[in-house]
């Protein structure tokens, strides 16, 4: 057998090996922090304190990937993240979660996404294929961490609470 044959058979095994899976690794997914009133409303005092304090959930990692829709809510929360990690947030649009579900999946390391509450519960299931417990309209301390299953090609989500 020539070297030729043998890099396309290590190649054709590879590509069919089960263990494959690119996507990234950790996902996190929170709904904005606490809002004023009104249409597309600003951030509380309290909800920019909450926005500040996510970068001690993220400050072990070197490098994030930030989404966030493009309400001023989300916006200012991924704010603090985006000034840490000296990156911009990627802007997707909220009513195309299919969309934003791809997108992800092409990625690889940790992703954060910044969303909404009949988003956030939405896009867990999305990625996970499990049921998710809606959001209340009130709950802003309530996120989901989705970590990789090689095994079925899908995520492990945990519903955590914040302590700040």
């Amino acid at each position: 057998m020539n070297v030729k044959n043998i890099m396309m058979l290590f190649l054709l095994a590879l590509l069919s090996c089960d263990s494959v899976f690119a996507a990234p690794d950790e996902i996190y997914l929170f709904r904005h922090s606490e809002k004023s009133s009104g249409e597309n409303p600003s951030l509380t005092e309290q909800g920019e304190k909450r926005a500040q304090s996510l970068i001690s959930l993220f400050e072990k990692y070197n490098k994030v990937q930030l989404f966030s829709s493009n309400y001023k809510r989300t916006l200012q929360t991924v704010a603090p993240l985006e000034k840490y990690f000296k990156i911009k947030a990627e802007v997707y649009n909220a009513s195309d979660l299919i969309a934003l579900q791809n997108t992800l999946l092409d990625l690889d390391g940790v992703v954060i996404v910044i969303g909404h509450s009949n988003t956030t519960p939405k896009l867990a299931e999305l990625l996970s294929g499990d049921n998710v417990e809606p959001m209340h309209e009130t709950d802003f301390t309530r996120y989901f961490l989705l970590n990789k299953n090689n095994e079925t090609h899908k995520y492990d989500v945990s519903d955590l609470t914040m302590n700040f």
